[in-house]
């Protein structure tokens, strides 16, 4: 809807209250050069409008 590629590496699961948040807040997403979804805050949260990675990262396995 607003010009970003339609395809499975530019996609994140978000919980309903996020969804909402993004479409109809200020809150913003896209996704890191690491391949997981960072959040930046509207600037009454934020000023500096700093990303917060997510919470949800994979975890390497031991080896």
């Amino acid at each position: 809807e607003h010009g970003g590629p339609t395809d499975l590496n530019n996609l994140a699961l978000v919980c309903g209250e996020c969804h909402r948040l993004v479409h109809h807040g200020d809150w913003q997403l896209f996704m890191g050069d690491d391949g997981h979804p960072y959040a930046i805050p509207p600037e009454s949260i934020d000023p500096t409008r700093q990303p917060i990675p997510s919470y949800h990262r994979r975890k390497r396995r031991a080896a």
